[in-house]
């Protein structure tokens, strides 16, 4: 069984569909521009849960990396050690406590993945999202926030917001249907940079339980 912090970024990885085409001088259209020019990102990560009566459920800090198109990795380094990683076809999800790896087929999760948001080659929006540049309350220079509201209300999020500075994402906000909001903050961003392949493939360590979804089968 997934330990409750893989499972809240797996339903991140899992939550959003993206698709469609962005109108011309559209809200969308600026929020694509902005994730298009990221072609490769580093950063390290904080991740606060709170309910809806902003009482802390959960705290995680890890490493984030990523390369367009489809290729991220997510590596959770407290409370406890847990790697997500994504190659465009597979994705892997590892927990070292519970000597488990999980591998599903990227391309079934890539239509609903908040990564691809940052990731993917073809980024379009407007079909699936009502989005809506909103005011900057912290009036920093150069900010951008972007509310996403899900047009299918079997979303399992009802809101996603990004934040950027400067062109550069710092901050996304999920919250989902129980209150819940989930808020990731990168800091120490390097962008643009050449990032190794190697990031992006990962070979199960011995003797670990490994559920390949993809053969719709178990296997050790």
């Amino acid at each position: 069984m997934l330990k409750k912090s893989a499972f809240s970024f797996i339903f991140l990885v899992l939550g959003i569909s993206i698709s469609a085409i962005a109108h011309a001088q559209s809200d969308s259209d600026t929020l694509s521009n902005l994730l298009l020019g990221i072609t490769t990102m580093q950063a390290d990560f904080t991740q606060a849960i709170q309910d809806k009566s902003a009482k802390s459920l959960q705290q995680a800090r890890g490493h984030f990396a990523l390369r367009r198109p489809g290729k991220f990795r997510w590596e959770t380094t407290q409370p406890v050690a847990q790697l997500i990683i994504a190659n465009g076809s597979r994705l892997w999800i590892y927990d070292p406590d519970l000597e488990q790896v999980t591998v599903r087929n990227f391309s079934s999760s890539a239509g609903q993945t908040p990564a691809l948001l940052l990731s993917d080659k073809n980024l379009t929006l407007s079909k699936d999202f009502i989005v809506k540049q909103v005011a900057n309350p912290s009036q920093i220079a150069g900010a951008q926030i972007f509310l996403l509201k899900p047009k299918d209300k079997d979303n399992l999020f009802t809101a996603i917001k990004l934040s950027f500075i400067q062109k550069q994402i710092n901050e996304m906000q999920i919250e989902d249907h129980l209150g819940h909001l989930t808020t990731i903050r990168f800091q120490h961003v390097k962008s643009g940079i050449p990032l190794s392949s190697s990031l992006f493939t990962f070979t199960p360590p011995a003797k670990v339980d490994v559920i390949d979804e993809t053969k719709n089968k178990y296997r050790e």
